[in-house]
Parts: structure tokens; sequence; C-alpha cells
């Protein structure tokens, strides 16, 4: 299991710049997953954040950040209400795979 942590930690590296932000989008679908949860962090796991909240947050991090939001969602690492206006770190999501 550890080793499988430094490998994630290594490709995620990969893809950030010197300041964590995204710099390249990966092509393989697994290591944008891997993007996706290194987002991900940058949530707290109790607070509830405005769409525009969200933005800010990511638009630190990579410039697609609409996109991004929209991933972070699809791939239940972020829920949201459902007029969208109320968003928060799933925290089901590490222990439910899909």
């Amino acid at each position: 299991m550890g080793n499988q942590m430094m490998e994630n930690k290594e490709i995620i590296a990969r893809y950030l710049d010197d300041n964590g932000v995204v710099k390249t989008w990966p092509a393989k679908a697994k290591n944008r997953f891997l993007i996706l949860q290194y987002l991900a962090t940058k949530f707290e796991p109790t607070k509830k954040y405005s769409e525009q909240e969200v933005n800010l947050i990511l638009m630190k991090y990579i410039s697609d950040y609409v996109t991004r939001r929209r991933d972070l969602v699809e791939n239940h690492l972020l829920s949201r209400t459902d007029d969208g206006r109320t968003y928060w770190l799933n925290t089901d999501a590490s222990s439910s795979k899909n």
C-alpha cells in the first residue's frame, strides 16, 4: 500500500510545477483521477463552499477550473446540491471506489 502511495505521489509530481500548480493535464484516465484527488485535497472535509469559492480554490491550482470542478463532481470527489449553489468534499469517496 505504501509503495502505491509513493508511486502516486511521483505521478502527481510530474504534472505539477514547483508551486503545486497543475501545468499539464494527464492523457491517461488513471493519472487524471490522481490529479483530481490531489485537487480535492485543497478542500476542507466539513466545509460548505459556494460555486465561486470552489472556483477560487481551483483557480490557484489549474487554469481550466470550470471543467475540473465538473470532473470533481462527476468523479464523486466533490458533491453539490441540485441547484449547484453549494459544494462540499465527498468524504465517502475514499471508502467507495465507484
